[in-house]
């Protein structure tokens, strides 16, 4: 058989050839690989935060309720006849329901929750007060109304007198 004369040639342009061919072939099947990874990864992680944003939105459903709930109790605690220590150990067990439920991380929902809890703590200590005074914003209002028509006859009366006093200064004036 007859020898090739650039056979070296030809073995180093095929082996060049056959390198680059796999490169080539290596960054498409790569560039393929990850176009196809790579979002499947975001989707994983998308999921991951919905996830999250559904338990977080779970609990706070959770805790709407239980604060419609304690807002119920407290508003009942002005309702004549009802038993005050009793229900203000119901909302005090309400609100520490509350506190559970409440993130313990510096969320947005934690400050808030944290909030609503002060405000419905103001809010039962101000009923309290307002039961423990029992008649006396009532008597407060009917004073007021009191007070209102006693300045509207002392403004006759003092506008009666001013008459009288001219009456007379022009009577004596003759």
């Amino acid at each position: 058989m007859a020898q090739v004369l650039n056979a070296r040639e030809r073995n180093h342009a095929f082996w060049k050839f056959l390198a680059f061919f796999l490169l080539a072939v290596l960054m498409i099947v790569g560039a393929v690989y990850f176009d196809t990874r790579i979002p499947h990864k975001d989707n994983e992680m998308l999921r991951e935060e919905v996830g999250r944003y559904r338990t977080q939105a779970q609990a706070q459903e959770k805790f709407v309720k239980n604060m419609d709930d304690a807002k119920v109790m407290i508003d009942s605690l002005k309702k004549p006849g009802t038993n005050l220590v009793y229900l203000n150990q119901q909302i005090a067990a309400k609100i520490r329901e509350l506190s559970d439920l409440q993130y313990k991380d510096s969320s947005m929902y934690a400050r808030l929750n944290k909030d609503v809890i002060d405000v419905f703590l103001r809010y039962q200590e101000a009923v309290n007060q307002t039961v423990s005074m029992g008649n006396v914003p009532q008597e407060l209002n009917e004073y007021k109304t009191k007070y209102a028509e006693t300045q509207r006859d002392l403004q006759n009366a003092l506008r009666d007198l001013d008459m009288c006093r001219r009456a007379n200064n022009a009577a004596t004036d003759f």
